[in-house]
């Protein structure tokens, strides 16, 4: 008799019945159940898990509820099949997570929030500053992460943007320079146009930033801030070393620099590392921003900051001119999201695999490639522009986008990797694999 599907249950939250529809979920995202596969018998899995038959029943029937899995009559119960038909062209060129259970687990915390509505009244009237638990909420998840807070004060802002702009706002005067990864997060412009800054660029090893420039460019512009990105450098797919990021902190340290530290870009558990606000220790040298736009969805326009108390003045002040106050609701909503294990969406093996295929695509063809997060780098040969790829998988219906969009070379094109839908990978790199060799196999290419 082959052997049946049998979960471990000991890493979810719950009830039995919880944990187990949890374990499906899993199972179904990290590819362990295929679509259009079927699930155990009811009676088979209980024994096996040494749980009831009504047990699993709940689970299944949450597990329906959710939309993972569908009741066929007489036949069991069967991982639904893939229902998401590509419209338009798939979209590589923009940083997103991959879509699994959001919406159903937001369905869920909206319908929570909906039938309570003593809470849901009381989000309704003007907060200037959100509310204890909400504090209580992110600072546990923070928490959780290994960040302590150190008397740094948490803010909530409308997306990481916000955050930014606050943050630069907080430490410069117009005319001030702020240094910056080399290629770098195109909205740190916009933040810096508006706010009538300069910018200085300092170039990237596979480490991290290039001590011996960033030395170079605090010499010579003696700058307010640095904006970096040390656990996943967006676009060139760099974490940055521990070596490095005790110099970079001794460096700010040394000048009375600023680092706002951009934690948006997601990671996979073995890719994260503690951040640079955790290791300075001290609620002065660092401003911390996260959100959850790459973490569960770009839509949940949820950010927050861990800012020293010398800049919360200002940084309030920056927040409150744009905005009077960032909704109450978004923030419970964002914090209902932590609370529920929303954010944990267990895809680390699934984008893992996605970073693996694409290497594996670049190696075969001979090219420059690195992987990290949901974003994979691929250079070029020279005398090859990024242009020239970009408009030919636009013809194959794939975008993606240039390096030079971040400040970086012409030749190299940064394609992220989280949409690529489930069920479709062996496609969508053949299709990539094949534009590019059709690409070098023109023997003059156009400079």
């Amino acid at each position: 008799m082959r052997t049946i599907w049998v979960p471990s249950l000991e890493k979810f939250s719950g009830s039995k019945y919880e944990k187990l529809a949890s374990a499906i979920g899993e199972a179904i995202d990290e590819g362990i159940l295929a679509p259009g596969s079927k699930l155990p018998p009811q009676r088979r899995l209980a024994d096996a898990l040494g749980i009831t038959l009504g047990t699993v029943t709940r689970a299944y029937t949450l597990a329906i509820h959710r939309g993972w899995v569908e009741a066929r009559v007489g036949d069991g119960t069967y991982v639904r099949q893939l229902s998401h038909v590509q419209q338009g062209p798939l979209d590589l060129a923009t940083c997103q997570q991959a879509i699994t259970d959001q919406a159903t687990v937001l369905g869920e915390v909206l319908y929570r929030l909906g039938r309570d509505p003593h809470r849901l009244a009381s989000l309704l009237d003007y907060h200037a500053a959100p509310l204890d638990a909400q504090h209580s909420t992110v600072f546990d998840y923070l928490k959780n992460m290994g960040i302590d807070d150190f008397g740094g004060k948490l803010v909530f802002t409308q997306g990481a943007q916000q955050a930014l702009y606050a943050a630069l706002a907080s430490c410069c005067e117009p005319g001030d320079w702020v240094l910056h990864e080399a290629w770098c997060y195109p909205g740190l412009n916009k933040a810096a146009a508006e706010l009538k800054l300069n910018l200085a660029g300092v170039a990237l090893t596979d480490n991290g930033l290039d001590l011996a420039a960033l030395e170079e460019a605090i010499l010579r512009h003696s700058p307010k801030a640095m904006y970096l990105t040390p656990n996943s450098q967006n676009p060139g797919c760099i974490g940055y070393s521990e070596s490095q990021r005790h110099q970079v902190l001794a460096l700010a340290r040394r000048h009375g620099i600023t680092i706002i530290e951009d934690d948006v870009n997601y990671c996979t558990a073995d890719e994260w590392q503690l951040p640079l606000w955790q290791l300075a220790g001290d609620a002065y040298s660092v401003v911390y921003i996260s959100s959850l736009s790459k973490r569960f969805a770009g839509g949940i326009r949820f950010g927050f900051m861990l800012t020293p108390p010398r800049l919360l003045g200002r940084i309030n002040q920056v927040i409150h001119a744009q905005c009077w106050m960032v909704s109450p609701l978004l923030i419970e909503l964002g914090c209902d999201l932590i609370r529920a294990g929303g954010v944990h969406q267990h895809r680390d093996s699934w984008i893992t695999g996605l970073q693996q295929r694409f290497l594996a695509m670049a190696n075969d063809l001979g090219l420059e490639a690195k992987s990290r997060g949901l974003n994979g780098l691929l250079m070029l040969p020279e005398g090859y522009r990024a242009s020239h790829l970009i408009g030919a998988l636009a013809s194959q219906g794939i975008l993606g986008r240039s390096l030079s969009d971040f400040g970086g070379p012409a030749n190299g094109v940064r394609l992220s990797l989280g949409r690529i839908p489930r069920g479709q990978e062996d496609e969508v790199f053949a299709r990539i694999h094949a534009t590019l060799a059709e690409l070098f196999s023109h023997a003059n290419a156009v400079v």
